[in-house]
């Protein structure tokens, strides 16, 4: 017999099997179908970051208090940081002398109690140099109204979630807002970010004097929380990441050892995202693989089934000179199926779900790469799967086989 009749012979089988092999498929299906879709999310979630720190650029370098030792990323709120010694603006001076340093840009933060018409939110508040604005306009973009400028006093500019969900009534430009003892003046609203980078969707900002007076003697009054930075065009980011980190040890008095402030550039932080990223995606395609692990069981408990219930037919083949080999082709063939099979409509059901959960918000993408993995590897797992039964199957003696019941 020849591979064809071999292939015709393993589906008119599986045919004669209808329901038990659809069955079988479905655990396949289920499988490929979460391996699609859940990697799919891990990679959306590394191409939704990528996107927003494409859209900073790679020319930003950000400095925040805290050992380097730390994990820590522009995202993760100085708040959050228990330091021994605070940044100031003489550090913010000392970077500007720094070569290839384009502009430098200091962030205050603080939580504070927010209160529109009788109604109260803790959310975060940000003093920032108006100037930064224009140098990190990837970072902050408008919705409404105007940003702020350098002779602005009590005027904010606040997030679209605060704006639009925060309270009963949604938020306008030209609304006053209370914030401690004092009225701001709502003059534009921030769009929401698309990423998890800093989004002043959520933030009330201010002029950075405002902010200090605003904080008041709760911290020293040249204290800062962020000092960004932007480069000249041209130079390595990296390059005058180093140089600012050597001048920050000398003007703070620290060494390597006992550096109390990090330096990350736009590469850096992308790095550390990848990697959390990377293990994200790890972690959901061994959650999915789980469930291809149950739909091979599926098949290797269908095709021991299979040559417990065919010992005669294999018997009657054998007679009539079927190899060992004919015979272990016939079931790797179907066990192959049962998995591609599963793969074709797995990869279909997948890419579905990534598609729906990508309308619902869920970053979602779908590779041809992953595509082909899956197939594959839906194909190896039904073949690997019934190695064992096939191999049973093949090893039969013609007359025990024959007189099986």
């Amino acid at each position: 017999m020849g591979h064809l009749d071999l292939a015709s012979y393993a589906v008119s089988a599986m045919r004669h099997r209808e329901l038990r092999s659809w069955l079988t498929i479905l655990g396949i299906v289920v499988g490929i179908a979460a391996i699609v879709a859940l990697i799919s999310i891990g990679y959306g979630i590394n191409k939704y970051i990528s996107d927003q720190m494409s859209s900073l650029g790679s020319d930003f370098i950000s400095i925040s208090a805290g050992s380097p030792k730390s994990s820590s990323g522009m995202g993760a709120s100085p708040l959050m940081a228990a330091v021994a010694k605070v940044l100031t603006t003489n550090d913010a001076d000392a970077i500007r002398g720094v070569g290839g340093v384009k502009a430098v840009h200091t962030l205050t933060m603080t939580r504070a109690d927010v209160v529109y018409r009788n109604e109260s939110i803790a959310t975060s508040v940000v003093g920032a140099d108006p100037g930064m604005f224009d140098d990190f306009s990837g970072m902050f973009k408008l919705r409404e109204g105007r940003l702020l400028s350098s002779t602005d006093s009590h005027v904010v500019v606040i997030g679209s979630q605060i704006a639009d969900d925060a309270f009963k009534t949604k938020i306008t430009v030209g609304r006053p807002l209370e914030l401690g003892n004092s009225t701001y003046r709502v003059v534009g609203i921030f769009e929401k970010a698309s990423g998890s980078i800093f989004d002043p969707g959520t933030m009330v900002v201010m002029t950075a004097d405002d902010a200090r007076d605003f904080i008041g003697s709760g911290r020293p009054p040249n204290a800062v929380d962020t000092i960004m930075v932007k480069t000249q065009p041209g130079v390595d980011p990296q390059q005058v990441a180093d140089d600012i980190t050597l001048r920050l040890r000398n003007v703070r008095h620290v060494t390597e050892d006992t550096q109390d402030f990090r330096v990350s550039t736009a590469a850096s932080i992308m790095s550390r995202i990848s990697s959390i990223t990377g293990v994200v995606s790890l972690f959901l395609g061994g959650v999915a693989a789980i469930a291809l692990v149950v739909g091979g069981i599926g098949i290797a408990n269908t095709m021991f089934m299979s040559v417990t219930e065919r010992m005669q037919e294999i018997g009657v083949m054998k007679a009539l000179g079927a190899r060992e080999r004919d015979i272990l082709e016939i079931f790797l063939i179907e066990s192959g199926l049962l998995g591609l099979i599963g793969g074709v409509i797995g990869i279909l059901v997948g890419t579905g779900l990534a598609i729906v959960l990508n309308q619902f918000g869920v970053p979602t993408v779908v590779t041809p790469e992953l595509l082909a993995f899956a197939l594959m590897f839906s194909l190896a797992a039904g073949m690997v799967s019934g190695v064992f039964p096939a191999r049973m199957g093949a090893q039969l003696q013609p007359v025990a086989a024959m007189r099986a019941e």
